[in-house]
């Protein structure tokens, strides 16, 4: 498992939340917590750090073969 902050920043700005949710499977609470500066990014669990950072990984992928 990693977690790559620069990563999940990148996704949070690229993506909907909706969408992050939907595909990383991530509650939006949390998504829109870190949006708007509620939730802490050191706060959150590795396991949720590793799932968007693989989101985000897997979208700059896609966006890179285009």
């Amino acid at each position: 498992m990693k977690v790559n902050t620069k990563d999940i920043e990148w996704l949070l700005e690229n993506e909907t939340q909706y969408r992050i949710s939907k595909e990383a499977n991530v509650h939006q609470a949390i998504l829109s917590g870190l949006k708007n500066g509620n939730r802490k990014m050191e706060n959150l669990t590795v396991m949720i750090g590793d799932r968007l950072t693989t989101y985000a990984e897997k979208l700059k992928d896609e966006k890179n073969k285009k």
